[in-house]
């Protein structure tokens, strides 16, 4: 093994940033915070739930976090995490949750004497209802088995105070009564009284629960978290604040109960308005913001902990007094920092010629900004420690293209790798995408006139620092990871991209048009991640056939984002002729019919009239030739 390597490789963890949600407010969260905790605080709302909704990555688990931390020295609040992504997989959620509440108060107040007794009620009272969930599920004859191995989440030694004859009474009690719905309705008043005699016997001021990832559970997961809130846990005293995107517990409320009448997104926002009762959204980062984030993330990186600390406060403050004009950027970063080195310099020049775009092709989000940075930086130390120097200004505009316009980046990877680094036609296209010539234009082959229709590849394009002259080969080196690995791409969407994405694939031609007409307000960055995903599972499934293939639903999405034509004509123009349906040269001709595009699709045609591989495809496109004449 290369032990220098190896040593290199750990020490360049120093110069990336932990993925963790944290409690160091890089982005000016405080009037997020100050609106959860005056809720918590003003004992008039409690008992209170809060939602704290965001995209995934958007910042609703530092948000908590940093809420969390306001409660940190005071004794009389009990603060309570439950993750529901960790129990995934138990059997009722509602009993998990329950019995976590219950234990911590346990174990952080001690109870004696009457508390203790009302908390091993409490545990009991839980075993209860799960035998009672078990009984629905197997059987009523399971309920006999009575209740050992089923406490996961009780205190034996508390369970031990009380005698197992009240398991027999409760017993008793089912089998005598035959209303399952009055049972249940007395269990949740008893199960409420209970909980509020407990915290008042604890001296507890109030109980404020974080409940973090909802959004990536279950939707059994998330109804059955939110009813155990709504039903038993809803006592005196208490604050629940739920971090999720809403959006997908909506989704999850339509999924969980499909007999309910009225349209998804109805039934979902009215669940949800009883559910929670005071909605605090997290917006995405404007510009100026995210510019303030990354600046930020880079000077954490280059300077002192201590010192960076002091920036860090200075520049919230002086964000502060001018909400909407100031933004921390290289110009003005001496005013915060006593001496900016180099490398802070060389990351502060990189961030300004990234944010405008990391803005709107990630959402302005900051863990897909942070990811982004994270992936710019481990590649350029992979290649240190193999003794080559990247510009991280090249490599970083070259991840701007892999992450926006895969098609046109896998293209000049195959270019540069023929060419010893160098792609022999970006020159050209340098020249046209800064004077605008025709006259150069024309000189290009028809591919890559399509890629300079294309309003983002030209501002690409003309973007600093140029590549034309320079020899790429180390650099599409370290980003062979991207290149040979796919179905990571639904991981940078929105909760919105995810969710039209799987409508796009629905065997409903009604549902697919609705959701390619919503397409039109993603984002580029969405956009481009489902083109990769509908790509990728094209690419997977080989030929193409049977009335709407995935070649077709990838075509109708590119119709509905235009901007996508130049990858999805590289990408279909690359394809083998045999797995092509015979349905394509339609197909292309209609989305290309009055574009710039329309002499690249003809350009295809003629290759494919040509093909030895598909006869039938050749005697098709021999005949659409003529009536294009």
């Amino acid at each position: 093994m290369d032990f220098h390597w190896l040593f290199l490789f750990k020490k360049q963890y120093q110069y990336m940033w932990n993925d963790n949600e944290t409690n160091s407010d890089f982005i000016d969260y405080q009037h997020l915070v100050n609106a959860v905790t005056s809720i918590v605080n003003n004992t008039r709302l409690l008992p209170c739930s809060i939602g704290v909704f965001g995209d995934w990555g958007s910042g609703k688990s530092s948000l908590m976090k940093m809420v969390e931390e306001t409660y940190s020295e005071d004794k009389d609040v009990l603060v309570i995490n439950f993750n529901g992504w960790l129990f995934e997989g138990y059997e009722d959620t509602k009993t998990v949750l329950m019995g976590k509440i219950v234990n911590e108060i346990i174990k952080k107040r001690k109870p004696q004497d009457k508390a203790l007794k009302i908390a091993a009620k409490l545990l009991q009272k839980i075993d209860l209802l799960k035998i009672g969930q078990s009984a629905v599920k197997h059987g009523a004859g399971f309920m006999l088995m009575g209740p050992a191995g089923l406490a996961l989440t009780t205190t034996s030694d508390i369970l031990g105070k009380l005698s197992n004859a009240n398991y027999e009474d409760y017993i008793k009690k089912q089998n005598e009564n035959t209303d399952p719905d009055e049972i249940l309705k007395n269990d949740i008043q008893e199960f409420h009284l209970s909980f509020e005699e407990l915290i008042e016997e604890t001296n507890i001021e109030k109980i404020v629960v974080f409940i973090d990832d909802l959004d990536r559970c279950s939707h059994d997961t998330v109804i059955g978290t939110l009813e155990a809130i709504k039903l038993f846990l809803f006592a005196k005293k208490t604050a629940f604040i739920i971090g999720a995107d809403e959006r997908l517990i909506k989704h999850a409320v339509r999924r969980r109960f499909p007999e309910i009448p009225g349209d998804n997104t109805e039934v979902g926002r009215d669940y949800l308005e009883k559910l929670i009762q005071y909605p605090i959204r997290i917006p995405p980062l404007s510009d100026l913001e995210l510019t303030t984030y990354v600046n930020l993330l880079f000077t954490n990186l280059y300077t002192d902990v201590g010192e960076f600390e002091h920036i860090r406060i200075g520049v919230l403050e002086e964000k502060n007094k001018d909400q909407f004009g100031f933004t921390f950027r290289l110009e003005n970063a001496g005013s915060f920092i006593n001496h900016v080195n180099d490398d802070l310099k060389e990351a502060l020049l990189l961030s300004a010629q990234l944010v405008s775009v990391l803005a709107v092709g990630l959402n302005g989000n900051p863990r897909q900004t942070k990811r982004f940075l994270n992936t710019l930086l481990l590649r350029h130390q992979m290649a240190k420690s193999k003794g080559e120097n990247l510009d991280k200004r090249i490599l970083a505009k070259l991840m701007l293209l892999e992450y926006f316009k895969s098609e046109t980046f896998k293209s000049f990877y195959q270019q540069q790798a023929k060419n010893q680094g160098i792609i022999l036609e970006l020159k050209l296209m340098e020249e046209v995408a800064l004077k605008d010539d025709d006259e150069k234009y024309e000189e290009l082959p028809v591919e890559y006139q399509s890629y300079l229709q294309d309003s983002w590849i030209r501002k690409w394009l003309s973007s600093e620092p140029y590549l034309s002259d320079v020899n790429l080969q180390s650099y599409f080196y370290y980003s062979r990871d991207k290149l040979s690995v796919s179905g990571t791409n639904i991981q940078r969407m929105s909760s919105q991209a995810q969710d039209l994405y799987i409508k796009i694939l629905n065997d409903s031609e009604t549902i697919r048009s609705l959701a390619l007409k919503e397409s039109g307000s993603l984002s580029e960055g969405d956009s481009s991640a489902i083109f990769e995903s509908l790509a990728d599972k094209m690419k997977n499934e080989g030929e193409q056939s049977g009335e709407s293939p995935s070649i077709k639903r990838l075509i109708d999405f590119c119709n509905a984002r235009k901007e996508l034509i130049s990858q999805l004509l590289s990408l279909i123009d690359k394809l083998p002729h045999q797995v092509l349906p015979l349905s394509i040269t339609t197909w292309l001709q209609e989305i290309s019919e009055g574009t710039s595009h329309q002499s690249t699709v003809i350009k295809m045609i003629q290759d494919w009239s040509q093909s030895s591989t598909n006869k039938r495809l050749a005697a098709i496109a021999k005949r659409k030739l003529k009536s294009i004449k």
